[in-house]
């Protein structure tokens, strides 16, 4: 099911009315309902796949209780080890043996047949958090393994097929504590508004303009001539199509989990606002950039050795990170690209830092920061568009028929002119990104998601106005109730949520 679909509202609807009978006759039955509701939702895809959830749940949990009993440093490591590799292979197996036999047939001329493997929804989600299990076991970081807190904290179908990708320290400690599992009707209304606004987001706000966008890149698959602006647009445009898209499921999966009581992480906090490329991915997917960072690019040296080992952790990282997100060769590129502009930005901000002179105070020094900061939150902004070619077009050769053409070499005249039903619409996305609070400001209050280290509590600034910031008000029913409305309606638009592939 797809959160943006009538199945799951009807779902939705009828787990709220049996959760709160759950909860008026045993406190105690809503773990086993969501636990079990859990796993409709995931079989309802494929229901033979369920049994390989099930499988890596419970392989998973019988390493990391061996990992916390290990009598050794030896043992513990060893056990660990084979974990993440038999993890790693699942993953393998599924999202990459296709795409190794299609290199080997194109880099060797062979002839081997390409097989057809179903790639199990979420495969990559969940089997990330059970490696960041078995690593914080590894450290003497989980606490407490309960085995069916452990198959809840994989299988928790709000962020089960897209994340975000929630670390143990995140869930498994709300599920130890947690005694009483009736609803909550503040906690209902929360998770309904934050639900809404994400959905009006993919359902209202971006959906229905996608078409013009895919226009463009199925012209650059053809062959047919694509132009500067074609290729500007087809970036930004998907930058904006991606950014709404992800967004809205994490808004909606967050709130989703605060309708039972649980709290999810922050995934997004205004990536198109950073003014660098660092700063871009501590807003962007955040979930994934703190798990790359805790178990990729810290442990391959971080930037503890000196310029060159940092430069090859940043490339590395991101490659392998580019590759998470797709077999192709199109992902490695995107990975590349992001690596190359963390490396640039490291450098940079390395030489900035020896020739740091002190702020001026005068108004023009003022001025002239804000301009500073400006330019670089436009060229962060376009750096990122140019590389999201790479991350949408079909296949290699159309991507680089749109990256030449945003750089110039195929000329400026031919505009695909349908792509026109989108392009009014830019200076409003602008707006959003650049501009308004985003979701997790206006609802901050609520406490509805979890806040990791880079956006604690106390690092939120007071709204103005002040009528954005979210509360359980009259003038709020009414304004989420009109925003549900709305995405309800245009649920005929429906698309996949792009993060769906992965």
């Amino acid at each position: 099911m797809v959160f943006a679909s009538h199945s799951f509202l009807g779902f939705l609807l009828i787990l709220l009315l049996a959760y709160w009978g759950a909860g008026r006759f045993d406190e105690r039955l809503g773990k086993p309902l969501l636990i079990a509701a859990s796993f409709v939702f995931y079989g309802f895809w494929i229901p033979a796949y369920l049994l390989l959830l099930l499988a890596s749940i419970l392989f998973n949990h019988i390493i990391a209780r061996r990992v916390m009993a290990g009598p050794s440093t030896q043992v513990r490591r060893l056990l660990t080890t084979l974990g993440i590799a038999l993890n790693l292979a699942l993953i393998g197996f599924y999202k990459y043996a296709a795409f190794l036999v299609e290199s080997l047939n194109w880099g060797l001329d062979t002839g081997f047949d390409v097989p057809d493997i179903i790639l199990p929804i979420g495969i990559s989600f969940f089997t990330f958090q059970q490696i960041s299990l078995l690593v914080d076991a590894h450290k003497g970081q989980v606490q407490q393994l309960r085995f069916w807190d452990h198959v809840l904290f994989i299988s928790f179908f709000p962020q089960l097929i897209a994340g975000p990708i929630v670390r143990q320290h995140d869930m498994l400690p709300q599920l130890c504590a947690r005694r009483d599992w009736r609803l909550r009707a503040d906690y209902v209304a929360i998770g309904i508004a934050l639900f809404a606004f994400g959905l009006f987001k993919k359902t209202a706000l971006i959906d229905p303009f996608v078409p013009h966008l895919d226009l463009i890149y199925a012209a650059a698959q053809a062959g047919d001539p694509v132009g500067f602006l074609d290729g500007w647009i087809a970036g930004i445009g998907y930058g904006f199509q991606i950014y709404f898209d992800f967004s809205a499921y994490s808004d909606m999966a967050i709130g989703l989990g605060i309708m039972f009581g649980l709290r999810l992480p922050v995934n997004f906090f205004s990536p198109y606002k950073a003014a660098s490329i660092r700063e871009f991915w501590r807003r962007w997917h955040i979930s994934l950039s703190r798990f790359l960072r805790d178990y990729l690019f810290i442990p391959l040296g971080g930037s503890r050795h000196g310029v060159l080992r940092t430069v090859a952790a940043l490339m590395i990282t991101m490659t392998l990170g580019g590759l998470w997100h797709g077999a192709g060769w199109n992902f490695v590129i995107w990975g590349v690209l992001h690596g190359s502009y963390l490396a640039v930005n490291h450098l940079w901000s390395a030489l900035m830092a020896r020739r740091q002179a002190a702020p001026s105070t005068t108004i023009s020094g003022r001025l002239g920061r804000w301009l500073w900061k400006a330019f670089c939150v436009l060229l962060t902004f376009l750096a990122v568009s140019f590389a999201w070619v790479f991350f949408r077009a079909p296949d290699f050769d159309s991507a680089m028929t749109l990256a030449s053409a945003m750089l110039g070499f195929s000329g400026w005249l031919e505009v695909v002119r349908v792509t026109r039903g989108i392009v009014p619409l830019f200076p409003v996305y602008l707006f959003i990104v650049w501009v308004m609070p985003n979701t997790m400001e206006m609802f901050q209050a609520t406490r509805a998601a979890l806040h990791v280290d880079e956006y604690r509590d106390t690092e939120f600034k007071p709204l103005r106005p002040g009528w954005l910031k979210f509360s359980l008000s009259k003038g709020w029913a009414i304004s989420t109730a009109a925003v549900f409305i709305i995405a309800w309606f245009t649920l005929s638009n429906l698309s996949p949520f792009i993060y769906f592939q992965f």
